[in-house]
């Protein structure tokens, strides 16, 4: 997008830097999520292998995360990414949508077996809220 926009070197670099700090601040919210709050829910795998009792079961990929699930990192990096990429271009893409990329690596941790799709809309939502405070606030252009 940069290089098709013919973007300078002072717009690509505040581009960068938006995308850098939403994702960073993105990490943070998303952690307090997982770990300050009462809420310490298990991996899928563990409720198959605990609560089914199916102890054959095994994510897609091969392991789990140690986190809790709550909210799904991934997503909320993924969503930040496109907010930021959305209101920095007015526009959500060109063949393929920055939302639908998003989601689709949202809907990724759900297919394999790390997140359940609550966990996925979480981290969408806490990372659009997340882009959306840090392009209104942070590094805004020169003249705004």
């Amino acid at each position: 997008m940069s290089r098709n926009r013919g973007l300078t070197a002072y717009q690509n670099a505040r581009l960068f830097a938006l995308v850098s700090v939403a994702m960073a601040d993105a990490a943070i919210a998303e952690w307090d999520v997982k770990y300050q709050t009462p809420i310490d829910l298990w991996r899928p795998v563990s409720a198959i292998r605990e609560g089914l009792r199916d102890t054959t079961w095994k994510p897609l990929s091969g392991t789990t995360p140690c986190s809790p699930a709550r909210a799904s990192g991934h997503s909320a990096f993924g969503a930040a990414w496109a907010r930021i990429m959305r209101q920095y271009f007015k526009t959500d893409g060109i063949t393929t949508s920055f939302s639908q990329a998003a989601r689709e690596e949202a809907d990724s941790r759900v297919w394999l077996g790390v997140h359940y799709p609550w966990d996925a809309s979480d981290g969408l939502t806490l990372g659009e809220n997340v882009a959306t405070g840090v392009f209104t606030h942070k590094m805004k252009s020169v003249g705004s």
